[in-house]
């Protein structure tokens, strides 16, 4: 069997979705069959002391051309020409010989406005150019390996899903000194996590919001950009919203633990983690009837229409009687058992071990 390397180009850089990601299904091919293969993961950089990155033990690799793109590009497949190539972010080496690539969704196609006009061009230019090369496409649902199809990126039958686990968060322990130092009660506040993109559709959630049914319910919004910026984006807050900035992933997984729900309007998600980890967390969600969330959340959640906010505020008004949440509960610990790192590191295993004969 060919050695398998794991393109660490993300280990050490600003932690984003991709990244963190990327760290997961790494450390889950590494875990399911790392005596089975000689498997790696190269990096230009030392792990970082982030925990994402705790599973990852990285063989550095030095190079003259830094840490960036001319790393990926010329000195990464140079020092794995041998190997099998695994990128997990996106992008990969075209010079490469032999690679696989996941492509985790098709929004700078669905949604080019969210990015910078360099960004969008770029990755729609790179993205087929770079699966004609791959010798295979992963994804993370069935929705994005459709989306990829029908924008040209790849033919379906080159493109293979891996799921994304939502156990990752079980592994920190939960900290809850962070309910009480924003103030907030156990049970009486609704949870979303924050971004101006439009496809992430915060704005729907400020609609609902505003409005006398729910001015006693506190919206929190974790993460993302402060509150002047969803007024530059033409969101404007009710009074009701608390941003409370970054949290850690023992802060979320308190957040998730101790909210009465968690809301998830997006208009497209190539996966869609949030939901799964909330419900992971025994968290009620109710989420967009819209991209993978069907696909991930299936009964598990109350999906509801993007674009209706007075249907967003209805549902969190049926979903402040526990009773109501309850009632997802059974579905939505089914789902959860369905989408485990384990399960992730089995399926790509079944796919790149397979390649590397």
């Amino acid at each position: 069997m060919k050695g398998i390397s794991v393109n660490g180009k993300f280990i050490g850089a600003p932690l984003n979705g991709v990244h963190r990601t990327a760290a997961l299904y790494a450390g889950a091919l590494l875990a399911h069959h790392e005596r089975e293969a000689d498997v790696e993961v190269v990096s230009p950089r030392r792990l970082a002391e982030d925990p994402v990155f705790a599973e990852l033990t990285p063989r550095v690799l030095n190079s003259p051309v830094g840490s960036g793109q001319g790393w990926e590009m010329l000195a990464l497949p140079y020092d794995t020409r041998r190997r099998m190539l695994v990128n997990f972010c996106n992008l990969a080496p075209l010079a490469h010989p032999d690679f696989v690539v996941m492509i985790h969704d098709a929004q700078t196609f669905l949604y080019p406005q969210d990015y910078t006009g360099r960004q969008a061009k770029a990755y729609r230019f790179l993205l087929p150019l770079i699966a004609r090369r791959a010798r295979r496409i992963l994804t993370v649902s069935e929705f994005a390996r459709q989306s990829l199809a029908e924008h040209d990126v790849a033919p379906l039958e080159k493109i293979s899903v891996v799921h994304n686990g939502g156990d990752h968060l079980l592994r920190t322990s939960a900290d809850d000194t962070v309910v009480e130092r924003h103030g907030l009660v156990p049970g009486g506040f609704a949870l979303a996590l924050g971004s101006t993109k439009s496809y992430k559709n915060i704005a729907c959630l400020f609609k609902a919001f505003d409005h006398p049914d729910l001015a006693d319910l506190p919206l929190v919004i974790a993460g993302g950009p402060p509150a002047e910026d969803y007024l530059a984006a033409d969101a404007r807050p009710p009074a009701s919203v608390r941003f409370i900035g970054r949290v850690s992933d023992a802060e979320l997984r308190a957040l998730y633990s101790h909210a009465a729900m968690f809301l998830f309007p997006s208009k497209t998600e190539g996966f869609g983690l949030p939901p799964l980890e909330a419900m992971t967390c025994d968290c009620a969600v109710i989420a967009a009837a819209a991209g993978a969330m069907p696909e991930v959340c299936g009964d598990g959640a109350l999906l509801v229409d993007p674009e209706d906010a007075d249907a967003w505020r209805e549902a969190v008004v049926r979903f402040r009687a526990p009773e109501a949440r309850q009632a997802y509960a059974p579905s939505a610990a089914e789902r959860t058992r369905m989408f485990t790192w384990e399960k992730a590191g089995a399926r790509l295993w079944d796919i790149v071990g397979d390649l590397a004969q």
